[in-house]
């Protein structure tokens, strides 16, 4: 997947869900060890698609607190468009609550999926 970035909060939400059990491993809530192995493959896979992680900045921090005052977003989704808007103005999700951003071009994965949408 050439040039798809990985906003780094979009890793701390991830970590939240699974320590929550919002998400499951094999069915049942993580444990420490099942976070730590789970991160760990992920991260494999990440560098075998060459998929790079977006740090987190000062000027993505501002643009998501303009984003969540002028659009009503949570503090996760302020920081994935603030991310994307700073990078590409791009991004995956079937969150159709980033279309109502000027600036922002939201690709549905399963679109992605089945069509092949060129990133670049």
């Amino acid at each position: 997947m050439p040039n798809v970035k990985v906003d780094s909060l979009a890793l701390h939400e991830l970590e939240l869900n699974l320590k929550a059990g919002n998400i499951l491993i094999k069915g049942r809530k993580a444990t420490s060890r099942g976070i730590a192995r789970f991160f760990t493959d992920l991260n494999r896979l990440l560098s075998l698609y060459r998929m790079e992680i977006l740090p987190l900045t000062c000027a993505q921090i501002a643009k998501a607190a303009d984003l969540r005052d002028k659009h009503k977003l949570s503090f996760y989704d302020s920081h994935h468009a603030s991310s994307a808007m700073l990078y590409d103005s791009k991004i995956i999700s079937t969150d159709i609550t980033y279309d109502s951003i000027e600036g922002l071009t939201r690709i549905d994965p399963y679109i992605l999926k089945s069509t092949r949408t060129n990133l670049s």
